[in-house]
């Protein structure tokens, strides 16, 4: 089933840049558009959060992403972007639809970006633990280890609770299985220099947000409303 996320829009004589652009957000894996809540506004944009779909019989995040290009329709001109997986699933949607460029937040462009532990447990293909029980606990005790106000631990929390198993398990082996599309659309990326789960030590094309850990988007949505807003005038989007 399609679902037609805007109105057509006539251009008649008007500039791209006249026109509101849409800016499709994902969440990443046990998070959903709560976590954007912080995000915006952005003069010129409308930020639109989409909810993820059930993965169905997805091997991959780019048969995941194929699922969603047939479930939604997004109105022109309009970016994609995403947070941490709904990054990795933002550049594989952008090989399917149309985006004018791509905005990476507290994610990944290549293998090399990826931390050691990812790449260790690649091989192993430790399927069995892949379900939420396991993940959920993985992740609540590695928040313990990470800094977040009372409001953002709270949400964390909340959010992983809320998250669909199936969705969980199918997230967790397809990231690390996951090969990077090339991508040669104008992209803003942005990552903190305390990010955890992507190292800042990995990343060398991004725009970095000091203090910013992987529940950033969250906590400092603020600052980084306020660089993609710089972002886009420096490089046109």
């Amino acid at each position: 089933m399609e679902f037609d996320l805007g109105r057509d829009l006539c251009f008649s004589g008007q500039e791209i840049s006249q026109v509101v652009k849409k800016i499709y957000l994902f969440s990443g894996m046990g998070a959903d558009s709560r976590l954007f809540k912080n995000l915006g506004p952005i003069e010129g944009y409308e930020i639109i959060p989409l909810p993820y779909i059930h993965p169905q019989q997805s091997k991959t995040l780019g048969d995941y992403a194929a699922l969603l290009a047939d479930h939604y329709t997004f109105e022109e001109p309009y970016l994609l972007g995403g947070v941490s997986m709904g990054g990795m699933i933002a550049q594989e949607l952008a090989q399917l639809t149309n985006p004018k460029g791509l905005i990476l937040i507290s994610t990944i462009t290549s293998r090399s970006n990826m931390p050691f532990l990812f790449e260790w447990a690649r091989p192993l293909r430790l399927v069995l633990l892949f379900n939420k029980r396991v993940l959920e606990a993985f992740a609540k005790f590695a928040d313990l280890f990470t800094q977040k106000s009372p409001e953002g631990r709270e949400l964390f929390l909340k959010m992983l609770h809320d998250s669909d198993a199936d969705f969980m398990r199918f997230g967790a082996k397809s990231v690390l299985e996951w090969e990077p599309p090339k991508n040669t659309l104008p992209t803003v990326r942005i990552h903190g220099t305390i990010d955890r789960v992507f190292p800042a030590s990995k990343i060398t094309d991004a725009a970095m947000i000091e203090g910013g850990n992987h529940f950033m988007i969250f906590e400092k949505g603020e600052e980084i409303t306020a660089v993609l807003a710089a972002e886009f005038v420096a490089i046109g989007m």
